[in-house]
């Protein structure tokens, strides 16, 4: 994942992660806003929205992998684990670790 864009606007934290410049190839969205029932949201390059989706992740480097819970990742054309890099220099890539912390509060990183 090349392209990665963090936006903090009324209230609500977006973490997009693209494979490349104007959002092209796979494109995920990790959101959480204050009127949301449920903690954080999945979105995927369609904009299906998933309520709750993931169920651990861990960043280690570069290195991102996510795991969403079946129904979820179904529901996103997904599957269950995604293992991708985020192709960023090292501040960027310290930035969208700290982005997914806050949004995924909820999901606390696995070591």
């Amino acid at each position: 994942m090349s392209y990665t864009h963090y936006e903090f606007v009324d209230d609500v934290m977006t973490l997009t992660l693209a494979e490349g410049p104007g959002e092209s190839g796979t494109v995920l969205r990790f959101t959480r806003g204050p009127w949301e029932r449920e903690p954080h949201e999945v979105a995927n390059g369609a904009r299906e929205r998933v309520e709750s989706a993931v169920r651990g992740w861990r960043m280690t480097g570069e290195r991102l992998e996510i795991e969403l819970h079946d129904v979820p990742a179904a529901q996103l054309g997904l599957g269950p684990l995604l293992e991708l890099t985020v192709d960023a220099a090292p501040p960027r890539v310290s930035r969208v670790h700290r982005a997914l912390a806050d949004i995924l509060l909820d999901v606390p990183e696995r070591r």
